[in-house]
């Protein structure tokens, strides 16, 4: 995307794709002016907010630097980034010879073992330093009891029993058996035995729809909570992660073919991207993308630790889900399945980033009241599977998105609850020439012919800027229209864009 216009000192710049894109007429006219607008005012928040952007979505721009004169403290600037390169290339260096490695079918990427009581190795080993992991396992393959060995790009080399137990998701390490086609090429993670997915009827009094917008606004049976006891809700969104494995396989960077989720890799601060892509491959990482392997190479997977542990203890009566669900662009298939049919990839990766991450005590069947974010219709395009997240609501026992929008009422013993579940997501819907890198309606990321007129979207490109707009402003009158009869004690609108935004 283009860089916003500062109104400050002396860098005077604009993105002129905003002045010139389509032509505002007719009935969208209002609609096109207030997302041209939302765009501008967007683009100097994020400026605002940081002057570093996303390197590879920045568009040539006009611009006039600076007037005044050369700080002082340029060449102290200068020397502290040639030290910081120099340890840049250092890191490269020991990462070059690890990457040697990584497409080796006899070791396993991103997995260390520790023994059952958490020991990081075996009785009677200590760490040692090897010049490569087929040194590190040939030292378990002498080594009597050793059942894995697990080795880090700095050269370091563990060893454990084979009653040792995996660690998952971690970057910049290889770990393997004694010998290859062992023990460790062999681990399995236990089956999640949950509902089929694949069975469709229906719910909450209502047969699956045949189009997206047919319970759009649809008051979902109310929910009664009978306990006298203190209550608990969870709110949770931009959850959603990669899925590595087919079909609908999408893999980002180097050791995203596995099993299980995988976070999307993107831009933070000062660190692009591509750079923080290397990141999670297991390359050496500068310090200023702030990145920790064991943190952010499962960030899904820790928040769900975390939900379980916590769930048993405070019993939430439902999930609020705001949206953003599967990265990069949802549901990995083109729009257009029947809704009352589950499409083999919508199967997987609810399986496979939703079902078998969310489960445990306090949390198996407790009703996620869920919306679509900008991923989910695509990122920067329309027509990816984001019709069968609405289908999933009539093959699951807990995930609810009957339209895109909808209301849900709870009644408790002393006071209720009415939450209305609204779809923002026109906030990236622009004429199709501007944001390419962000617009759902973009003409440069739809594939030509796009449609989701199977299934009551977009009829084409051309359609999806109103499609989106006329969302918005027919739930605006519903949403209006509700609040104003509410009986409820509280209402809670949830959104996927923040609202405050016209």
């Amino acid at each position: 995307m283009g860089l916003p216009a500062l109104f400050a000192g002396c860098l005077v710049f604009g993105d002129e794709s905003l002045l010139v894109d389509d032509t505002c007429t007719n009935s969208e006219e209002g609609d096109c002016s207030l997302s041209l607008r939302q765009l501008r005012l967007h683009k100097a928040q994020e400026q605002a907010e940081s002057v570093h952007s996303e390197p590879q979505s920045i568009e040539p721009v006009s611009f006039v630097l600076p007037c005044t004169e050369p700080s002082e403290l340029e060449g102290v600037q200068l020397s502290e980034m040639k030290a910081e390169e120099e340890k840049e290339e250092k890191e490269q260096e020991e990462m070059d010879e690890f990457a040697k490695y990584r497409g080796d079918d006899c070791f396993q990427q991103h997995v260390y073992w520790r023994e059952k009581n958490n020991a990081i190795t075996m009785p009677g080993t200590h760490r040692t330093r090897q010049s490569s992991p087929q040194h590190c396992q040939e030292l378990c393959a002498k080594m009597t009891g050793c059942g894995h060995f697990s080795y880090w790009s700095d050269g370091g080399c563990l060893l454990t029993s084979g009653g040792a137990h995996p660690v998952k998701y971690h970057g910049g390490v290889l770990s393997g058996g004694p010998s290859c086609g062992s023990t460790a090429d062999t681990y399995k993670e236990p089956a999640y035995k949950g509902p089929s997915v694949m069975k469709v009827g229906p719910r909450g009094g209502m047969d699956p729809p045949t189009h997206v917008q047919q319970y759009n606004g649809v008051a979902w049976p109310t929910m009664k909570i009978t306990d006298d006891k203190e209550h608990h809700i969870y709110a949770i969104g931009d959850w959603g992660a990669l899925i590595g494995t087919h079909p609908g396989q999408m893999i980002q960077y180097r050791g995203g073919h596995t099993a299980g989720p995988h976070t999307m890799a993107r831009w933070r601060g000062a660190c692009d991207t591509d750079t923080m892509m290397a990141c999670f491959a297991g390359a050496a990482c500068p310090d200023s993308c702030h990145y920790s392997p064991e943190i952010d190479y499962r960030a899904q997977v820790k928040v769900a630790d975390a939900l379980k542990k916590r769930a048993p203890e405070t019993k939430p009566d439902f999930f609020i889900n705001v949206g953003d669900n599967f990265y990069w662009g949802g549901v990995n298939t083109d729009c257009g399945t029947p809704m009352n049919k589950i499409h083999p990839v919508t199967a997987h990766q609810f399986n496979e980033i939703f079902e078998r991450v969310y489960f445990g005590p306090g949390v198996d069947s407790k009703p996620w009241l869920s919306i679509l974010g900008n991923h989910d219709y695509g990122g920067f395009q329309f027509n990816k599977g984001w019709d069968q997240q609405i289908a999933y609501t009539w093959a699951s026992d807990r995930w609810i998105m009957p339209g895109q929008y909808f209301m849900q009422r709870v009644e408790y013993p002393d006071f209720s609850v009415e939450v209305f579940m609204l779809d923002t997501n026109m906030m990236d819907s622009h004429p199709k020439h501007a944001d390419p890198r962000h617009n759902i309606c973009g003409q440069q990321n739809n594939p030509p012919g796009a449609s989701c007129s199977a299934t009551g979207g977009p009829k084409n490109l051309d359609d999806c800027f109103s499609f989106m707009w006329d969302v918005w402003r027919a739930e605006q009158k519903w949403i209006e229209k509700k609040l104003k009869s509410s009986t409820a004690d509280w209402q809670i609108a949830a959104t996927h864009f923040q609202c405050g935004h016209q």
